[in-house]
């Protein structure tokens, strides 16, 4: 009787490195234009505002009409991009901003732009980009695969942090040097790229199968619910939306201790610099340090740094000194915020992520006004010795609880189960077999 060798076991394929995954440098390419974009817009309407009208009011306003889709509309978007296909609410948001953006120069070069125009633009634009970020950021599992998210968490980080170094010096040169036309042109014509990279892509995006029948109440509040039921999500959430508003007006805070230290205006952008420095080598080395140091040692640590590094403000450091101390900060956010979207994605079903980011990006701008707002009243009211003081104190507060919050202390899930009352789907699957995830 003949026997047979017992069959080896399965092997564990090992994951694609993103340089080599073509869907990511897909995704790289377009995110990094679209954050580009973004960024160049941001600039360009308040300087075509004031050189229309010679209004800082007007200007200001422009500002004010963007930050109302991300605040009315991020929750139903989020709902959206649970509901239809990602990739097409991505290629409609970006075919949206480049209809709207175009107008601009159009309307310039024949004499024709007003006010209230560049009002539409700002709101139509922004609500273009809030739900290509939402959608951008719940289509990125399927791409990368659930092994390497850490990974895809840094370079989203990055490609902020490059824009925001990038982007408005570039806005800035092409508005004198060119024409005010000149910035909108190139939005309008990145939008065109963005749209290829996003059709190229061939894993299939999400959301799977039929969506569930439409409670819009009950699916308006699910990302908060699903926040509230995951410890360590709604850890690294209250961690990084109570620093997103503490930090709302840091650069005001920074550009008056730099004023009070007799720093030009150069050195004061030094500081800047600085702190995007920081930031890129936040992002970049964010999954080497959870690795050598483990997630709770590392969510710990950069709060408790923070707490320690923050009262050198209170020192009359020169520009430089204020520079330093402000990118180690930077870098340590940097750090919690790649490993706060790296559990995001890793603890949230594939189908259910839109709804979460929309919650994320809700919390997220309307803590900005609201903390860039206190800033200004505490330095005109108390000085900026007291306010870094009142800064202080919330940092230990925070480092406290990363200390104890219970997210960080049971760490992630392993596995989670699908079944819920908000999906209504099975509960047998894993969390990292959710839908769309390449294993």
């Amino acid at each position: 009787m003949t026997r047979t060798a017992p069959a080896d076991p399965p092997s564990q394929e090992k994951p694609v490195p993103l340089r080599r995954n073509r869907d990511f440098r897909l995704w790289w390419g377009g995110t990094l234009l679209s954050a580009v974009g973004d960024e160049v817009t941001a600039v360009a309407l308040p300087l075509i505002v004031l050189f229309l009208t010679s209004s800082p009011l007007h200007a200001g306003l422009v500002g004010s009409v963007e930050a109302i889709p991300p605040l009315l509309l991020s929750l139903p978007i989020g709902m959206l991009v649970d509901r239809v296909s990602r990739r097409a609410v991505m290629v409609g948001a970006s075919l949206l901003s480049m209809v709207s953006i175009v107008t601009v120069p159009i309307a310039y070069l024949m004499d024709g732009l007003t006010l209230p125009q560049l009002y539409v633009v700002a709101f139509v634009n922004s609500l273009a980009a809030t739900a290509y970020r939402i959608a951008n950021t719940a289509a990125l599992p399927a791409i990368t695969g659930p092994h390497k998210l850490g990974e895809a968490a840094s370079q989203s980080e990055t490609i902020w942090g490059t824009s925001a170094l990038v982007a408005p010096p570039l806005a800035g040169l092409m508005f004198e040097a060119m024409s005010p036309a000149a910035p909108f042109f190139l939005d309008a014509l990145s939008f065109v790229a963005i749209v290829v990279a996003i059709l190229a892509i061939r894993s299939r995006l999400g959301p799977e199968g039929a969506p569930p029948p439409l409670h819009w109440r009950r699916e308006l509040t699910a990302g908060m619910r699903i926040t509230a039921r995951l410890p360590l999500v709604r850890t690294l959430t209250a961690l990084t939306i109570v620093g997103d508003f503490l930090f709302a007006g840091i650069g005001l805070l920074l550009i008056v201790l730099a004023k009070e230290s007799g720093a030009s205006g150069f050195e004061v952008g030094t500081v800047f610099t600085a702190a995007g420095v920081g930031s890129l080598l936040g992002a970049a080395l964010a999954p080497r340090v959870e690795r050598g140091l483990g997630l709770r040692s590392a969510v710990v640590g950069k709060h408790w740094l923070t707490a320690l590094l923050f009262p050198l403000l209170l020192v009359d450091l020169p520009s430089w000194g204020i520079g330093l101390v402000w990118g180690l900060v930077a870098f340590q956010v940097a750090v919690l915020n790649v490993i706060q979207m790296k559990y995001l994605m890793s603890q949230v079903r594939s189908d259910q992520l839109g709804k979460v980011q929309g919650f994320m990006t809700f919390l997220s701008k309307g803590s900005l006004p609201l903390g860039y707002a206190l800033t200004g009243f505490l330095l005109d009211r108390f000085g900026s010795w007291s306010t870094v003081l009142v800064f202080e104190v919330v940092l230990v507060c925070l480092a406290g609880y990363a200390l104890v919050g219970r997210g960080l202390r049971t760490g992630p899930a392993t596995a989670r189960s699908p079944g819920s009352a908000e999906s209504g789907t099975s509960d047998s699957q894993s969390l990292l077999n959710r839908p769309g995830s390449e294993q």
